[in-house]
């Protein structure tokens, strides 16, 4: 009611929102300091975790997420890393990526 109100106060247009888990893909591993290892994230924060183990590839966050706010990424390259296989995509100029099965091709794109 009250996003209501402030878009007829202000003549704004809603759009559709739902209540959701916010993704955000790494962008750096920072490398360790002591006893953690600092990753960064496509949010622009910084998170640590045990410096014995790997960033995270993606992180989730609660927040607001227009509805149908899919973007697709186009495949930019790949690695392997152990026994997985990591899909690197150009998302509007941000990179993103999904893990596979080292066995599995990567897509050439996909909806994040």
């Amino acid at each position: 009611m009250r996003h209501l109100l402030a878009a007829m106060l202000f003549g704004s247009v809603l759009v559709p929102t739902s209540y959701a888990q916010m993704t955000y893909y790494l962008q750096r591993d920072l490398g360790v300091e002591g006893f953690q290892r600092n990753c960064q994230y496509s949010n622009g924060k910084v998170y640590a975790v045990n410096s014995t183990k790997m960033c995270p590839l993606s992180i989730q966050e609660e927040g607001y997420l227009p509805q149908n706010s899919k973007t697709t990424g186009f495949k930019a390259g790949e690695y392997s890393d152990g026994l997985t296989k990591v899909c690197v995509y150009n998302v509007l100029g941000n990179q993103r990526a999904i893990r596979l099965n080292n066995t599995e091709l990567c897509p050439l794109t996909y909806d994040f």
